[in-house]
Formats: structure tokens, sequence, C-alpha cells
């Protein structure tokens, strides 16, 4: 059963002192345990020495120290997104930042833990690949991370923990998806994808015409608009040469090349009819034959150059057409349980000191909205109106 060793005395260097949970005392030496299965609290007992203030340590998962720099890392810019805008952080909200950063942290070493236990690890081309995908179209890095209230090292961690996570749910097959089950979903998912209507599916290489990070409150001038629509143009150009080249892999270049989510299915954008598209990308699609890769196309998203990849008549779609989305689909359900569930088995086998919990005092009550007065409450409020 995992302990959770909590601190009776505090201190605080984050850039907003947190409220203790207890008037503050001389140093301790012990803490209190207490038991979550019972939530009650038991004898004290020693606290490691060098992880006895939140000054220092944040938290420890078995015998590794989590130090507080990697807490303050995050919240300090979490923190600087309301003083950049001249507010002070609400009180709810800085509870929330400081729990929540407090428990990823700690939830990534044990995720480290658990992985070098059992001889796992993650694919270091995974993460570049994923870290490239996120950089993608953003001109100015710096200053996104500022945006999201995040660096370089913290998303690293993201990441990590998420290519962890999955090795470790992979290692106990709990992601496997069986050709039964493909099958079953099949059936109760066939009739919905009934059309009176031609279908297509296509992947996609996606050049945006705008960086990834614009900032909507300040609009490029017309200089600015045209100029990156050349640059896009030029880019899109060039991906079309690459990937007519023989042997060119759609995918690959898709997963490396193309802006936003698709890219990371190698540009797949699953099963359309025409009305679901942009009007030139569906014109273009719908002449083109199975296989077959279009010059660049614009819309208002960018420049689209689009590899035609299966093409069904109105009526049923056969099983085929949709076996790798249902693997898929189910696969990400299994994925989004196994992360819940690996996560309750972790934090149920190591123990873990966290210095931060007893900083954060009661959650806030969250105010209910006020119920409208009915008629009889107040005397000018309006009758209701007759059904009729």
């Amino acid at each position: 059963m995992r302990r959770l060793l909590l601190l009776a005395s505090v201190g605080v260097a984050c850039t907003k002192t947190p409220t203790p949970l207890v008037e503050p005392t001389a140093p301790a030496t012990t803490v209190p345990v207490l038991d979550v299965a019972t939530t009650t609290e038991s004898e004290a007992v020693p606290l490691p020495a060098r992880c006895a203030s939140l000054q220092t340590c944040l938290a420890m998962v078995g015998d590794v120290e989590i130090p507080y720099s990697d807490f303050a890392a995050v919240y300090d810019l979490k923190v600087a997104k309301y003083t950049a805008r001249g507010r002070e952080i609400p009180a709810s909200a800085d509870r929330r930042y400081r729990k929540s950063i407090a428990e990823r942290l700690i939830y990534h070493e044990m995720l480290r833990q658990e992985a070098q236990a059992r001889g796992l690890a993650y694919d270091p081309e995974a993460l570049a690949e994923r870290e490239g995908q996120q950089q993608r179209g953003i001109r100015d890095w710096a200053k996104h991370l500022e945006r999201r209230g995040e660096t370089e090292a913290s998303l690293r961690d993201m990441y990590v923990s998420e290519l962890l996570e999955v090795e470790i749910l992979q290692a106990d097959g709990d992601l496997e998806v069986t050709t039964a089950e493909v099958q079953e979903d099949y059936e109760k998912i066939k009739a919905n994808w009934r059309s009176d209507k031609p279908r297509v599916r296509a992947s996609h290489i996606l050049v945006s015409l705008l960086p990834a990070d614009t900032d909507p409150a300040n609009p490029p001038s017309d200089a600015q608009l045209k100029q990156w629509e050349a640059e896009a143009k030029a880019e899109a150009k060039a991906i079309h040469d690459q990937v007519k080249q023989p042997g060119a892999d759609f995918a690959a270049i898709a997963a490396q090349k193309s802006v936003g989510p698709s890219a990371r299915r190698g540009g797949d954008i699953g099963i359309f009819t025409a009305d679901r598209m942009a009007e030139e990308f569906s014109r273009a699609a719908f002449r083109m034959k199975v296989g077959q890769i279009s010059k660049p196309v614009r819309t208002k998203f960018g420049y689209h150059i689009i590899k035609l990849t299966g093409a069904w008549p109105a009526g049923a779609l056969p099983p085929e057409a949709l076996d790798d989305q249902i693997r898929e689909r189910l696969r990400q359900r299994k994925l989004h349980l196994g992360r819940r569930l690996l996560r309750e088995r972790l934090e149920a086998k190591y123990e873990v000191l966290d210095n931060m919990l007893p900083t954060l005092g009661p959650e806030p009550e969250r105010r209910r909205p006020r119920r409208p007065a009915t008629p009889a409450e107040d005397p000018q409020a309006l009758p209701p109106v007759a059904r009729r």
C-alpha cells in the first residue's frame, strides 16, 4: 500500500507563498504517516534529512528525491502568465497549479522507476519525432513555451512519460487488439457508415499559411501575409517534388513535414464525403485515382499535397475499409483506460513523501449557479407560457 508522508511544517520558495495547512512550528524532524486506505494517522516515523523542507525538496518516491527546483521551473511560468497581464493569480488557480504540477512530477518519477525495474525504455527516435511535430510551424519556440507555461525540459518529461506508459502497457499486453474485437466493433458501427454519396480516403501533407504561434491579438501586416504565402507555396512545391520521387514514403514525409494532428498518422485524414472538406480539397480528391498524388492544392488552411488511398461508391463500407481505423480507435480506447489503471497501480505500489500536499489546504468550494426564481418565490416573475 502506498503511503503519503505529510510534513507538519514546511517552508515555501514559490513565487506566491502557498497557504500552509497548519501553523508553522519549529523545523520538523519527524512526520505523521497517513494511511490513504483508512485516512487515520499512525505513529511518526523518521523524516529523511535531505528532504526535510519544501524549500529544497518537493517529494520523494521511494529513495529518489524530486528537487523543488523542478517544480518551481514550471510553477513560476504559470504565475508569470498572470503577472504579465498585471493580475494576481487567483487562489483557486494557484492551488490547482501547485497540486497538478507536484502530482505530475511524482507520477513521472514512478513511471521512470517502474520502467527501469522492468528493463523497459522509450524509443529516442519516437521522442525526437514527437518533439519535431510539436515545434513544426512555430517560429518563436521560446515565446510559445512561455505562453504555455512550460519549459523545454518539462515538455520533454511529459513526452517521455507518455512513451514509457505505452511501453509498460504494451509489455503487459493491455494494448493488444484482436481480430474478434475488430469484427465485433464493425458489426456495431457499420450502419453508421452507410451513405448515399460516394466516399474516398486520403492522406495529406499540409503547409500552413500562418505560423502556428501567430498571435491573434497582433495580426500580421499585408506584406507579412504576402511573404508567408510565397514561402508556403515554395515549401509545398519542394515537398511535392520529394514525394514524387521513386520509392518515396508519403507517410514518413507527412510525419516529418506536415502541420496538424494528422501528421502523427502519416497524414491520414480518414474516409469522407465531398461535403466534409474544403471545396478545393474535395474537388481535387474526388477526381483522383487511388494511389495518385496531387499537385499542391490551396485552401484557406494552406497548401495540401493529397494522396488518395481509397474510394467507395454509395452504400455500405466493407470491413476492410474500416479495419485499421477500428483497430486504432480500439487501441486508443485501451490506452486511455490503461493509463488510468496504470497510474492507480503505481500509486498503490510506490511509497511517496509529498511535501506539497500539506500546503494546499482544503479545496475551494465551487459556487453553484443561482436557480431562477419561480413565480411562487418571486411575485414579479412572469408566469410560465401555457403549453399548447
